[in-house]
């Protein structure tokens, strides 16, 4: 999960998340951003790169 308090998401946030999840081989994340007024705002991403194998 990524927290952020900004007034819209813009991709490069979607972009960090994807990197996040690619660094920690996750599948799954949710960009939640609280400054977006009047409602909360979220994303589900989806990582489908293919999964590193580790030794």
């Amino acid at each position: 999960m990524e927290l952020k308090s900004l007034r819209d998401l813009i991709d490069a946030n979607k972009a960090q998340t994807l990197n996040y999840l690619s660094a920690t081989n996750l599948e799954l994340a949710l960009l939640v951003n609280f400054g977006h007024f009047p409602k909360l705002e979220y994303k589900r991403i989806a990582n489908t790169a293919p999964k590193r194998r580790w030794p």
